[in-house]
């Protein structure tokens, strides 16, 4: 499989992003980007209380395969030194399966200018790429806003104490509301800019 190519586009507030897959060399990176991120932010992203990323975590969130564990990030591209705008993954659930857990992190500075759109998108456009038909998310049921934009995807949800686990099914239906559209023209012009890599 050839490396997929570094992916330009634009966030709401006209801010230039660059989406391209994460390498082991982003340890740095993500690190400092934990740090940026709001004691919510943590809880929402973590589901609990998490001060700071570990050598061996950091490891895993970086080395990554592209396969069976999936991570692409979203940098800034007027400040290629900060940490950038967030980072979206999934990992596969099981050997062969064709679930993949999915997350979403993004920092408070660059939340509601379409990071996490971009980021989901991308994901959903290399899912099929290696196998994945459905991305599953688990967020806490306080957190309407994730669940509210998933529903509105499509997601179908479970249920199980202060949970919500919402499976996405891939490919995406852009008939199921205007937010669905809009997501699926997100994802079109993903593939563009893939093409022309």
């Amino acid at each position: 499989m050839s490396d997929p190519p570094v992916l330009r586009m634009t966030l709401r507030d006209g801010r230039p992003v660059a989406l391209r897959p994460v390498v082991p060399a982003d340890r740095v990176r993500l690190a400092d980007g934990f740090a940026e991120l709001s004691r919510e932010s943590r809880r929402l992203r973590f589901l609990g209380s998490v001060s700071a990323l570990n050598e061996a975590q950091l490891r895993y969130l970086t080395d990554v395969d592209g396969v069976d564990h999936v991570a692409w990030g979203a940098l800034d591209l007027t400040d290629l030194d900060r940490p950038g705008f967030g980072v979206g993954r999934f990992i596969r659930l099981g050997e062969g399966a064709d679930v993949a857990e999915f997350s979403l992190t993004v920092l408070d500075t660059a939340q509601s200018v379409g990071v996490g759109q971009l980021l989901l998108a991308v994901l959903a456009v290399v899912a099929p790429s290696v196998g994945v038909r459905t991305l599953r998310g688990v967020v806490g049921r306080e957190n309407e806003r994730m669940s509210n934009w998933m529903f509105r995807l499509g997601a179908e949800a479970a249920a199980s104490g202060s949970e919500l686990t919402l499976d996405l099914h891939l490919p995406i239906d852009p008939t199921a509301s205007p937010t669905a559209a809009v997501f699926c023209e997100t994802m079109e012009q993903i593939q563009r800019e893939m093409r022309k890599g």
